[in-house]
């Protein structure tokens, strides 16, 4: 008789586990933690937030909903699996900036507003790395000259989550950047007392 396994559907495992492959396990610690996404988390930190003061890249930014400038901004990111995709929330002091995430072919989609990143990963025993490696607006792909020059990194310090973002766009400069660390929220769990 012939033994049948079932494997677990592939929207069961965390979707930068699906990306990253055996490469998930280099991360270091706090990395995977982050993004080692089942259901739903909370992370809190705090970040600092600077944007680009020419016009071009004050629009973007805004019709993006990419978060205001300022120092050491109280940071909430909550992530939700959904349906093989990633939801994350991230709300910067009074500013929310939300994106969605799915799986391409060895890379990262992100949505946010009407722009659709294409983000390449590169990972080592320091962190996470995600390059950008292509957008398309309303459905449109951008001129590779239009391509803001995106990176990200995310790396463990002293057992916390740390990361930085940027955003520059050629001939006009910084779009956006951020940095600053996250740590997983307590979970608490409501208790009924029984009659």
């Amino acid at each position: 008789m012939k033994e049948f396994r079932m494997n677990k559907p592939a929207t069961d495992v965390p979707l930068y586990r699906r990306l990253l492959g055996a490469d998930f396990d280099r991360l270091p610690p706090a990395v995977r933690a982050l993004h080692d996404l089942r259901d739903r988390s909370v992370w809190t930190g705090r970040a600092d937030v600077e944007r680009g003061a020419s016009i071009v890249c004050k629009v973007i930014a805004a019709i993006a909903g990419l978060p205001p400038a300022g120092p050491d901004q109280p940071l909430t990111v909550t992530f939700n699996a959904e349906n093989g995709a990633e939801i994350w929330h991230r709300s910067f002091d009074r500013s929310v900036f939300r994106t969605r995430q799915t799986l391409g072919a060895g890379v990262i989609l992100e949505k946010a507003g009407p722009a659709r990143l294409t983000l390449a990963p590169k990972v080592s025993a320091e962190g996470l790395s995600l390059a950008l490696a292509g957008v398309h607006v309303l459905g449109i792909p951008a001129p590779r000259i239009l391509l803001p020059n995106v990176e990200t990194r995310e790396y463990e310090k002293d057992g916390r989550y740390y990361f930085t973002v940027e955003a520059r766009i050629s001939y006009f400069g910084l779009l956006v950047r951020y940095a600053g660390w996250l740590e997983a929220a307590p979970v608490f769990h409501s208790t009924r007392m029984q009659e």
